[in-house]
């Protein structure tokens, strides 16, 4: 199960890397389409909105799993070990807790808008909104599997950790 985790986590770094590029470029391309062909495509600003969207909570659900969200942790650096170990695994079962309600409201949300249209790239607004309920999909998935001790975070090395 470990491997088909580390897959998926894979699969969800390319993706973010995949978006940001495009991203990047369509910027580049509405910048040069304003200041040198003095016109500006109306789909540029709604699909760079719905990928910085979905990069968010994919960023969202990665820096979670692999704990490099920010956090302070002036107070618990002053906690003895046990008490340092509950309060992680706290903060692991509220982090479920909180990927579920993603699921649950974001679905509801996204399902409710999926007759809203993006106006500019005249595709569903769910599109935009199912980013919510993925993201805690993959939240609930990855921190299940490490509260159990079937997955382990992955720790970035040239962080510093």
């Amino acid at each position: 199960m470990e491997n088909l985790l580390a897959k998926l986590r894979k699969i969800t770094e390319y993706l973010v890397y995949i978006m940001l590029s495009v991203m990047t470029i369509i910027i580049c391309y509405q910048v040069f389409s304003r200041f040198v062909l003095n016109v500006t495509p109306p789909w540029i600003q709604e699909l760079s909105l719905l990928l910085m969207v979905w990069i968010g909570f994919l960023g969202i659900a990665v820096g979670l799993q692999d704990n490099s969200h920010i956090q302070i942790n002036l107070f618990i650096n002053a906690l003895p070990e046990k008490a340092k170990v509950w309060i992680g695994k706290l903060h692991r079962v509220s982090a479920i807790l909180f990927g579920l309600f993603m699921v649950i409201q974001g679905g509801q949300f996204a399902y409710d808008m999926r007759t809203s249209t993006i106006s500019g790239l005249n595709m569903p607004s769910a599109v935009l909104y199912y980013s919510v309920p993925v993201s805690g999909g993959l939240i609930i998935l990855y921190l299940v599997f490490e509260l159990f001790g079937k997955w382990h975070p992955v720790i970035d090395e040239s962080e510093g950790g």
